[in-house]
């Protein structure tokens, strides 16, 4: 099964986490993804370091400020994947985390399916 899934970040003024969940896209082991960046009217740096990331499966798109639902919909109507993850802005996605849920996915093979994982705390980062 290769079906694209689309990680979209919204983000505003996120400059001290925003790589860190970029490389937490761009390192998942499910080769068929695009990762759409949404800066939604930063302040800060998050703009410049999300373009630092450009590439053909990385898009950056820039808003004025309406915040993280405005910035998620912005980001929706230009996923091509057949999947959504969403993935904020200053949070991690585990390195195989979109390649088990593709796989259940292929297994159950069902027409509408919502797959999440379970909680975590972090604890001292």
């Amino acid at each position: 099964m290769e079906k694209k899934v689309s990680i979209i970040i919204p983000a505003f003024n996120a400059e001290k986490w925003i790589r860190y969940s970029i490389e937490s896209a761009l390192n998942q082991t499910w080769r068929w993804k695009e990762v759409i960046i949404v800066d939604d009217g930063s302040k800060d740096a998050t703009l410049k370091i999300a373009k630092s990331y450009e590439a053909p499966n990385v898009r950056v798109i820039a808003t004025e400020n309406r915040g993280a639902s405005s910035a998620r919909n912005l980001g929706l109507s230009i996923a091509q994947g057949e999947y959504i993850q969403w993935l904020d802005a200053d949070d991690l996605l585990h390195t195989n985390k979109i390649e088990k849920q593709m796989k259940l996915a292929e297994e159950y093979q069902l027409q509408t399916n919502l797959y999440s994982g379970p909680w975590a705390k972090f604890i001292n980062r």
